[in-house]
């Protein structure tokens, strides 16, 4: 009998932990895409699955623009300009409280949180150009990591030993202390994104190198470069590539931009946005499989959430520990709003 019971508690267990909480024949995917949309400003983060379900929204003390999960999925860091310049605050998510870690007269952006939890490296000027640093999670002992200037988006390797990021229209890798600077490949300042194994960083190299504009993936060495979407042409623009936890999909954000764009005329960011779709892709097509569209949104920031939040119980209305009884009528799937 003990050891029947035994056996029983294991099961439980074992299906607690999976990749699919199922509940009243709805199965939710522990691969949940989180974005920020711009119609609202940038007051909210919004939740969906993979195939463009909403799931719930998490309210912030917006406008906010870039965000970053801790890997525990009990905190979020995003920037934001409330107080003037950007700066960067931790949303505690199942509290819903908030509080800032930078107060320099510069301006701070692109929050990315360590998988090791202990730091959080960020875009600055503080300087004068824009170089990369890192801090404690709490904000304390910043540390300049880059000083070539332009330096943005910081995406932080697996294991918490490398950093990637843009700079000057390239792609590049250091060591979390700023060390071993290494440039990989061309590409357009539109982010980067280690794969969940560390082996791989997704990119958008030049559209002339590669015959049109698509993600694809190079190892940290910067050889191997190899087509990780579907190729697309004309005008258009991809952004915020973003691996999945299961190392599965791969999201991004696609923008067809006016066209007057191409004729000289000054367009504003809600204008150039405003044809845009989050796109997720399975790794596993290497480029040969068409995209789910998930949802067309005026998007400023994307990112998957991790997958420490499932246990989270989030502040929200009318949500629960376990997600099954989160609101399930909204669909964002294929719409245009």
């Amino acid at each position: 009998m003990k050891r029947t019971r035994t056996y029983v508690v294991l099961g439980v267990a074992f299906l607690l932990n999976s990749s699919l909480f199922v509940s009243n024949g709805w199965a939710i995917e522990r691969d949940v895409l989180s974005f920020v949309t711009r119609k609202d400003r940038g007051r909210s983060i919004q939740l969906i699955n993979t195939q463009g379900e909403f799931l719930q929204t998490l309210m912030v003390e917006g406008p906010i623009a870039h965000f970053t999960w801790s890997p525990d999925g009990r905190s979020i860091a995003y920037s934001s300009n409330r107080n003037g310049d950007p700066d960067i605050y931790v949303m505690d998510v199942k509290t819903d409280t908030h509080r800032r870690l930078t107060f320099d007269d510069g301006r701070d952006w692109w929050p990315s949180w360590s998988p090791n939890g202990k730091w959080i490296a960020f875009a600055s000027n503080r300087a004068g150009e824009i170089d990369l640093y890192r801090m404690d999670a709490n904000g304390e002992n910043v540390k300049r990591l880059t000083n070539q200037g332009d330096c943005k988006e910081p995406a932080w390797s697996p294991d918490s030993q490398r950093i990637a990021f843009i700079s000057k229209s390239a792609l590049f890798v250091m060591t979390a202390e700023g060390k071993g600077v290494r440039r990989l490949a061309d590409t357009f300042s539109t982010g980067c994104a280690w794969s969940p194994d560390g082996k791989e960083i997704a990119f958008v190299p030049r559209g002339d190198a590669v015959g049109g504009k698509a993600l694809f993936s190079i190892n940290r060495d910067g050889k191997n470069m190899r087509q990780l979407t579907q190729l697309y042409k004309g005008l258009v623009a991809i952004f915020e590539p973003t691996w999945s936890p299961s190392g599965k999909w791969i999201a991004y954000l696609l923008v067809q931009p006016p066209e007057k764009l191409l004729e000289g005329q000054v367009v504003l960011a809600e204008e150039f946005f405003a044809n845009s779709v989050i796109c997720i892709a399975n790794t596993a097509d290497r480029g040969g499989g068409e995209p789910i569209e998930a949802t067309r949104r005026l998007v400023a920031s994307l990112k998957w959430a991790p997958e420490g939040f499932l246990s989270v119980s989030p502040s929200a209305e009318k949500q629960t520990t376990l997600w099954s009884k989160l609101k399930q009528s909204e669909k964002y799937s294929k719409t245009k709003k």
